[in-house]
């Protein structure tokens, strides 16, 4: 009840017979700091012993935007694999949105989010059914070595339709193996991160990437 300005909530517990009575103006500041913690603590931080680095909101926005030009229906399908800072907006621009990732927070985002490691390759439980799956496939490895090049591009082979686009942010420093694994080629958009990272980054993809890129 209002009580003189006040907002009177009543204790959970209901041994006590007292009222307590806050301002209102207090109250909502109180909300509004409950609410901004419950975001906060939504939001995941990164693990660089993962190897994890969030891109920027302009990549984000940029990528998801791209996603949703390439998209061609509700049937449309999209892998993102190692790249989790992607998976709430690209979801948003597209209907049928997976993430496959190794840190085992981003499980409880929803049963689109699946357990990935690249070093077990492509016939794990959780890949197998995936096979020739996804008219688009987004990776960023987590390693800028041939090894973690050559084991992921296995992976989005293999789960890739024959017709399926590829997309790959990667350090510039991949580019021979981009190539050589998977024809990639490389495209004028430059993936940026929320911390400024000392190697200098690239996108590479089996399709005119730059055409559905907006903002460049």
């Amino acid at each position: 009840m209002e009580v003189e300005g006040k907002r009177c909530d009543v204790q959970e517990n209901p041994s006590d017979d007292e009222e307590i009575c806050l301002p209102s103006d207090t109250l909502q500041i109180l909300k509004d700091f409950l609410a901004e913690k419950a975001r906060e603590e939504e939001t995941l931080e990164e693990n660089w012993q993962l190897s994890q680095f969030w891109y920027d909101e302009e990549t984000i926005s940029t990528v998801a935007g791209a996603c949703k030009e390439i998209s061609t229906g509700k049937d449309f399908t999209i892998g993102l694999f190692s790249c989790p800072s992607l998976f709430e907006e690209v979801s948003k621009a597209a209907p049928n949105v997976y993430l496959f990732e190794y840190d085992e927070r981003f499980l409880r985002k929803g049963k689109n989010c699946i357990f990935y490691d690249y070093t077990k390759g492509k016939d794990t439980e959780n890949l197998r059914k995936f096979h020739e799956f996804f008219d688009l496939v987004i990776a960023d490895p987590p390693f800028l070595s041939e090894e973690c090049i050559a084991r992921t591009s296995e992976i989005l082979r293999h789960v890739a339709k024959s017709s399926g686009k590829i997309i790959l942010c990667s350090g510039t420093v991949v580019t021979q193996w981009a190539e050589k694994y998977l024809q990639l080629k490389p495209c004028n958009f430059q993936p940026k991160h929320k911390r400024n990272l000392g190697n200098e980054f690239s996108s590479f993809a089996n399709f005119n990437l730059d055409t559905f890129i907006r903002n460049q």
